[in-house]
């Protein structure tokens, strides 16, 4: 791989395991502080506003300026944001929602620079193998930084699990610094007008693309359903683990995070085999539709009200089953899209799909924490199976009829 491929891939794995660290530690502080699923909804929201405003021009900057300078400056002040965090936060429990918009605000610059820079540190042959080295770091990195804050927490305390995330930051500062100094791949342009058409004229495009098929339309409305229905559940982690599972916040990450990053890996693994093998992607989708939302369902209503043992073996292995069946609808109709879709309009299409998922969960995210506080997290959970229940009635009675006008 080389040498530069290992010092953008270590600065990848610590800001990943930095950024599920965060996650876990002010959803944690902000649920025990004020025992409310709306607080810890709108600390999701503020995490997605910098990408609303920020996000398409975070992607354009990652071909105007230099990417290692990008990866520096924003590693490090990321550290520092961190860093002078741990001397503030006692003064109010919202000062947590300012670092959040702060980090997030750096990550929009960082992540596209981070992408961009993959194939200039690796081969083109090996850029696939690269690729799926980055996707399972982020797996692992979810296990071992949400999985784990909590138990970390629990031995060094907020402030040392704060400056472990501060030093992992500054050691990916200091990874990046090793870097060549990739040259921007255009020039700037001269006037503000340009500038925004460059970044908004492919949205505009791809969105037009979108309308108009329906094979791309419907598909990526599938993912964008499963991605808002998997940002709910983040939202509310901490009272599905008070009412569901019935212990502190500080297990949510073993009992939860890590079973469904396990099955997610697992699925990432096994998805792909099946679908060489000739499975048929309607198929493995349905099967995962079918998992998630029965296992969904099951966590709502079965798990609360069987003895605390069985629960804690039972409740994690459905939680595998649905991160395994998250991974059954999205590798296939992921790799379903890139099938459709012209190459030269994949970014487009696949860039306005998360742009959309950011802005329009924002939403859902605040009815989730309303419905949880008001009437329970079994209430919410029961409405998101039931969603994907219909979801997978529709696949089933429609689903074949779509592909055969479309492609007939």
């Amino acid at each position: 791989m080389g040498k530069n491929f290992y010092y953008l891939w270590s600065s990848q794995i610590l800001s990943q395991v930095t950024v599920n660290m965060m996650n876990f530690l002010l959803l944690s502080k902000l649920f025990n502080t004020t025992g409310s699923t709306i607080a810890t909804s709108l600390l999701w929201v503020s995490y997605a506003l910098p990408t609303i405003f920020f996000g398409p021009i975070g992607a354009g900057v990652a071909d105007f300026i230099s990417r290692r300078k990008t990866l520096l400056i924003t590693n490090l002040l990321q550290s520092l944001v961190i860093f002078l965090y741990i001397f503030s936060y006692d003064y109010s429990i919202f000062l947590l929602f300012s670092v959040v918009i702060i980090y997030s605000l750096l990550n929009q610059f960082y992540v596209p620079a981070e992408s961009a820079s993959l194939p200039s540190v690796t081969t083109k042959d090996k850029l696939p193998k690269a690729n799926s080295l980055f996707f399972i770091t982020q797996q692992i990195a979810l296990i071992v930084g949400f999985g784990f804050a909590g138990i970390i927490e629990k031995f060094l305390g907020f402030e040392g699990t704060l400056i472990i995330c501060a030093v992992n930051l500054f050691i990916a500062f200091i990874c990046v610094s090793f870097l060549p100094n990739f040259a921007p791949r255009k020039k700037v342009p001269e006037s503000w007008e340009e500038i925004m058409k460059v970044f908004f004229g492919h949205i505009i495009e791809g969105y037009k693309f979108i309308k108009t098929k329906k094979t791309v339309l419907y598909p990526l409305a599938l993912l964008f359903s499963i991605q808002v229905g998997l940002a709910i559940v983040f939202a509310n982690l901490p009272i599905i683990a008070v009412e569901i599972l019935k212990v502190s916040t500080t297990y949510v990450g073993i009992l939860v995070v890590a079973p469904a990053g396990i099955g997610a890996t697992l699925g990432s693994i096994y998805i792909n085999r099946l679908i060489k093998r000739g499975w048929r992607k309607k198929k493995i989708i349905n099967t995962g539709l079918a998992a998630i939302g029965i296992g969904v369902f099951m966590i709502a209503w079965a798990i609360p009200f069987i003895p605390t043992t069985l629960r804690f073996i039972s409740g994690p292995i459905l939680i595998t089953l649905i991160g395994f069946g998250f991974i059954a609808v999205n590798i296939p109709t992921l790799t379903y899209l890139q099938e459709v879709v012209p190459n030269w309009l994949r970014g487009r299409v696949f860039g306005n799909l998360y742009f959309l998922i950011t802005l329009t969960t924002i939403l859902p995210i605040i009815f989730s924490g309303i419905v949880s506080e008001f009437f329970g997290v079994n209430i919410l959970l029961t409405i998101l199976s039931f969603g994907v229940i219909l979801i997978l009635s529709y696949s089933f009675r429609s689903g074949q009829k779509l592909i055969e006008e479309n492609f007939n």
